[in-house]
C-alpha cells in the first residue's frame, strides 16, 4: 500500500490531473470527513470528476438526509436531484455528536454516492434540465408555476402551465413533488415551448 500526501484546497485542486498523476489505471474512491459550510461545493467538484467513482462522506445528518431523500418527496431539493442524476445515493448511518471531541453541535450521518453508469435520465439539454430544476426550487413555497415564471424570464406564464399539464402534473404542483424522469418530461416541453 502506497501513501501519497497531497497538500492544499481541494476546491483548488485540478482533481483530474492529480488523479491522471498519482492514480493512473486504479479505481479512485472518495472516504472523507467534509467541512459542513463546504459540503455542496466539494460534493459538486466530485461529481464532476469523472474518475472518482465512490463517494463516501461524513456530513450533517440533515443534508444527508436531504442529498439520499426519494425523488418527490418534499425533503429533496435541487441539488439533491443534481447527485441524484449522477449518482446512486444511500444515508448508511448516524454517528452521535458524543463520538467527537469537541462534541459538536449536531448530529453527523454518513453519505455514499455510487457514480451511475449513465445518468439517471435522459435529457436533450443538460444545462437547461438543470436550470429548469433549479428554477422549480427557486420559490419553494410557490406553485411551479410561478416558481418556473421567476426563474425563466421571456417564458410565458401560460405556456409553461401549458408545458406542466402535457407532463400530466397537477396546475398547482410545486417543484418538490417532481422527480427526475418528471423534470426530464418538463425541461423537453419547456424547450419546445420556448421555440415556438
Amino acid at each position: 500500500v502506497q501513501l501519497h500526501h497531497v497538500p492544499g484546497d481541494v476546491m483548488k485542486l485540478d482533481l483530474n490531473a492529480l488523479i491522471a498523476e498519482k492514480f493512473q489505471g486504479l479505481r479512485p474512491i472518495v472516504c472523507a470527513n467534509l467541512p459542513y459550510n463546504i459540503t455542496t461545493p466539494v460534493l459538486t467538484k466530485f461529481v464532476e470528476t469523472p474518475a472518482i467513482e465512490t463517494i463516501t462522506v461524513l456530513i450533517q445528518k440533515e443534508v444527508a438526509q436531504r442529498l439520499a431523500a426519494p425523488q418527490g418527496s418534499s425533503d429533496g431539493g435541487a441539488f439533491s436531484l443534481y447527485l441524484q442524476y449522477y449518482m446512486e445515493t444511500s444515508y448508511l448511518f448516524d454517528v452521535p455528536r458524543e463520538k467527537f471531541l469537541p462534541s459538536p453541535k449536531v448530529t453527523s450521518a454518513v453519505l455514499r454516492c455510487v457514480r451511475r453508469e449513465k445518468p439517471a435520465v435522459e435529457v436533450a439539454d443538460e444545462a437547461f434540465f438543470f436550470k429548469v430544476i433549479k428554477g422549480a426550487f427557486l420559490l419553494r413555497r410557490k406553485t411551479l408555476v410561478n416558481s418556473l415564471a421567476a426563474a425563466l424570464p421571456g417564458t410565458d406564464k401560460t405556456a409553461i402551465a401549458d408545458a406542466i399539464a402535457a407532463c400530466g402534473l397537477p396546475p398547482a404542483v410545486r417543484g418538490e413533488a417532481l422527480t427526475l424522469a418528471d423534470f426530464a418530461a418538463l425541461s423537453s416541453a419547456l424547450a419546445k415551448a420556448q421555440k415556438s
